[in-house]
């Protein structure tokens, strides 16, 4: 085990040292491990082929998601679903290890995949909605093979813009996901 000091002067070169003189592998890695950090943040899904968006999400640390998908709104709150059943009103709908499958969207296994040899290459740099990216591209073997870039902010460190390219169902299939607002203290889910 590191002493403490040596531990802390990591910590603090990791503050000081441009993400220039990191490997791919390792930007896109402390990227990740900011995002799982990341207090709260909003999210949208879009069909990058069509340019549909297929649903927004707003998401409060430890286990708070609200979830748009075309006008159906969902709230999660740790184990419980809560969801317009009709009527226009939020009710809570039994749906066994949905925390679960609502965590996805942070998953830690994800960042462990990274540090244990996924290959990631620097594409490079460029500007995403004028704010200065870096682009990555690496390969995604789970939850299914899917090809993927991501777009980190240059001034945050944190994911702006994942895509994963794939196949569902025999059908290809381009998804892009755009994030925002992140720690933003604004965003609240409470339940219904």
């Amino acid at each position: 085990m590191k002493p403490l000091a040596s531990c802390l002067l990591g910590v603090a070169l990791l503050l000081v040292v441009p993400l220039v003189h990191a490997a791919p592998k390792d930007e896109l890695h402390a990227a990740f491990a900011k995002f799982l950090a990341a207090k709260s943040f909003r999210a949208s899904v879009i069909n990058a082929n069509k340019g549909e968006t297929l649903s927004q999400m707003s998401f409060v640390a430890p286990d708070r998601y609200r979830i748009d998908a075309k006008g159906h709104v969902s709230v999660i709150v740790g184990d419980t679903m809560y969801t317009d059943l009709g009527g226009g009103r939020l009710q809570p709908l039994p749906v066994p290890g949905v925390g679960k499958i609502a965590a996805q969207y942070r998953n830690p296994e994800f960042v462990d995949e990274i540090a244990r040899g996924m290959q990631v290459e620097l594409v490079g740099d460029g500007s995403l909605d004028g704010e200065p990216v870096r682009v990555y591209a690496y390969t995604m073997t789970q939850p299914v093979k899917a090809q993927c870039k991501a777009w980190i902010s240059l001034a945050s460190g944190l994911p702006l813009q994942v895509e994963s390219s794939g196949s569902f169902m025999g059908r290809a299939s381009l998804t892009r996901v755009r994030y925002s607002a992140y720690n933003d203290p604004s965003i609240h889910i409470d339940a219904p």
